[in-house]
This record gives structure tokens, sequence and C-alpha cells, in this order.
């Protein structure tokens, strides 16, 4: 027996995503991270209210208001096509189900919030990501619909606007917008804390460097190099700097173990070297090993307090 989508869904929402429940199901070999061929993979992850800033209009007057502890899961199912929002926090809660028929692009939109708020429809996506959909809502006056517009301003934050339309697709002047921002876990920190001490190197930012590093930092760079200390730490990147342009061109992480307030990250790494005084520019590859401790002085939460490296033979 077939079962009909909004009775699969049923059962996914009410085991897939409840906050301290998971469901099991066959992959087939897939690795449930890999996004590549998802459209909808900007969206993948946890989101909450910009600011918890929110701005409606019902029939009367638009305000903005506070919705503080908003939070919105999504996550890819066992395709690449499809994407299921779990919204919960302040009532009313909900599930949203996207998925594109691959051959014509069509998204189609299945949504449940409250009772009676059902929505159903279909709209498109483009090359940026950006989505766009007509929905029509069960407790909404017969005949009108909605247009809503996803539209992303940068990775981690896009904006969402929803405009009622009546009958002869005139706007009816109620909808309600906001600003979603990802809510980063530990593990995505640490990976833009890497991201941003790369970023310093590449740009002899020494300032961005340092704000990385924790005071107490030590760096084992090699067996009779040992640096003890930001000032000490900073004086040799600095010497290096000074004579070299450095370029990550590989790193490729083998593992990240976040324990607490501490996180242990395991690095494969080529760096590209140019000499400033023309000479030609070589390469060294190597592991690193990096410990994180949390620190609020850093702008990411975390810095780097210990380092040990073993260059490639």
């Amino acid at each position: 027996m077939r079962l009909p989508l909004s009775t699969l869904l049923f059962f996914l929402v009410q085991s897939l995503f409840a906050q301290h429940e998971s469901i099991q199901f066959e992959l087939n070999g897939r690795n449930p991270e890999d996004l590549s061929k998802n459209p909808f993979a900007n969206f993948v992850g946890e989101w909450t209210l910009k600011n918890d800033k929110w701005t409606q209009n019902w029939g009367g007057e638009t305000e903005t208001i506070d919705i503080p502890g908003h939070h919105t899961i999504n996550k890819q199912l066992n395709t690449s096509n499809s994407l299921l929002s779990i919204i919960d926090g302040p009532e009313p809660n909900g599930h949203i189900f996207w998925s594109i028929n691959p051959n014509t692009k069509v998204v189609d939109h299945l949504s449940s919030f409250g009772d009676i708020r059902v929505g159903v429809g279909q709209g498109s996506i483009n090359d940026k990501g950006d989505v766009q959909l007509k929905i029509r809502f069960e407790g909404e006056p017969k005949d009108t619909y909605r247009i809503y517009n996803y539209v992303w301003i940068n990775t981690d934050e896009y904006h969402m606007k929803s405009v009622q339309y009546n009958d002869d697709n005139k706007p009816t002047g109620l909808f309600y917008e906001g600003n979603f921002i990802r809510i980063k876990n530990d593990k995505d920190l640490i990976i833009e804390t890497g991201n941003e001490i790369r970023r310093g190197f590449l740009e002899a930012n020494m300032e961005l460097i340092k704000s990385l590093h924790h005071p107490k930092v030590i760096k084992a760079l090699g067996y009779n190099n040992v640096q003890e200390g930001i000032e000490e730490v900073l004086r040799g990147i600095q010497e290096t700097l000074s004579s070299y342009s450095l370029e990550f061109i590989k790193n490729d992480i083998e593992s990240i173990l976040v324990q607490g307030n501490t996180a242990i990250e395991q690095t494969v790494f080529s760096i590209k070297g140019t000499p400033k005084n023309g000479g030609d520019p070589f390469i060294f590859s190597g592991r690193t090993m990096v410990t994180y401790i949390k620190y609020h002085k850093s702008p990411t939460g975390w810095a780097s307090i210990r380092e040990i490296i073993q260059m490639e033979e």
C-alpha cells in the first residue's frame, strides 16, 4: 500500500525532528551530510530570527515585534531533492516540506502550523538558492494566496517575506517578514576560527591572528622550535610574514573533537610560500593538531591555545 504524502510526513515529523527523538532509515551508503547535489543545501542547519525581530500586518497597523526563542531545524532526508523544516519555540509550531522535481525544477511546498494553518503550493529556486513560492492556506479568505520570497543575504543569513494577494492578483496589505540567521554549533565555530586564522596569514593581518589565539598559547612547530606565550608566537609569525607570503592551498580536516569548553582539531595541510625578495615559491605540507578553548575575547568565541605540527617527510 502506498501511503499519501501527508501521512508519510506525519510519521516523519513525529519522530525525525522532535527535539529528543530520532528515526532510523536506510541510506544505502549515502552520506547524510553530503549536500553537494541538493538545491536546498544553503538552508540546511539551524536558524533563529535576527535580533528576535518580526514585522507583520494582519489587517491593522504594521508592527514589528520581538519573538525570542524562535528555532528552525532544516535537514535533507534520504534524497538530494528534499528539505524538511521543523519550526519550534513560540507557538504556533509547525513544519514545512519542500521537494524539487529534478526534470521540471518545480518546487512543491507542503506545510502545517498550529491546528488549521495548512499550506500547499509550488514555486522555483534560482542559481543563488533564492526560493519563490505561491501558496494557498487553509484558514485564510477563499481565493487568496501568498507569495513567499526567500532571498539570501549571505551564507549565514536570508530574508523571508510573505505577501497576501486577492483573487484579482492584487496585494491585500497583509504580510509578514523577517531575517533569519544561522545558529552555529561549536564545531562550526571551530572551523570558522581556523578559517579566520588562515585568512589572517594570507592577509598578513597580525591583529586578526592575535585575536584568535589565547594569551597562553604554546606552539610546537618542530622538535626544536617551541614558542610559548602570545608575544613569542606573534613575533615568530611576524618574522615569517615579513619574508614570505603564505597561502594555505590544502586544509583537510581529519577530525574535530569537542568536549565542553575544549576542542581538538587534526588537519592535513599544505602551504605555498612565496619569498618577498623575488625567489621561487615552494610548498610545505604536514599534519597539525590544534587545541582550542572557549575564549570570550575571540571574535568566534574560540581561541587556539596549543598546536603541534608534524611535517611531511
